[in-house]
């Protein structure tokens, strides 16, 4: 039996920088099938806006898995970027409650907690599989902060 989830996570650094033997992993920019923007807003309690943190650093696995996972996201609309087409497809995550994350996924600091790399991928039979990966740099946030999270995915067409 086929069991599809479509997850969203967040793997601590040192996971997301250990190479990966059995998959290719491929820098997804703007020379390449796909290119990701991530953006994390921090917001405090009060609804405030704590920081804003974006990136553009990210890869994709080269594996017909992630244009299973790509086409589970809703289709945005169609863009053209010099000349060149692209299918744009966002997600958007909210995070929250941080003082109850299993441990690893959020790193308890001092005075937050704090996350270095996120992942976009499935699970089948119990084991899960990253397609999309983002760096952006590490920011702290407090157990009372909210964290929206956007994706961008776009994928030439």
């Amino acid at each position: 039996m086929l069991f599809f989830a479509f997850l969203v996570s967040i793997i601590p650094t040192s996971f997301a920088e250990e190479e990966n033997e059995t998959f290719l992993w491929i820098a997804a920019g703007a020379n390449s099938d796909y290119f990701i923007h991530f953006q994390a807003q921090v917001r405090d309690a009060d609804g405030s806006l704590v920081s804003v943190v974006e990136t553009f650093n990210g890869e994709y696995l080269s594996d017909s898995s992630t244009e299973l996972v790509y086409s589970q996201l809703p289709l945005d609309q169609v863009i053209e970027i010099s000349t060149q087409k692209y299918e744009m497809k966002q997600l958007t995550q909210i995070e929250k409650d941080f003082s109850k994350k299993m441990p690893g996924d959020w790193q308890q600091q001092e005075f937050g907690y704090t996350a270095g790399a996120y992942n976009i991928g499935y699970e089948y039979d119990g084991l899960y599989t990253s397609v999309f990966h983002a760096y952006p740099p590490v920011f702290l946030v407090e157990d009372s902060d909210i964290v929206t999270i956007q994706w961008t995915i776009f994928k030439k067409i």
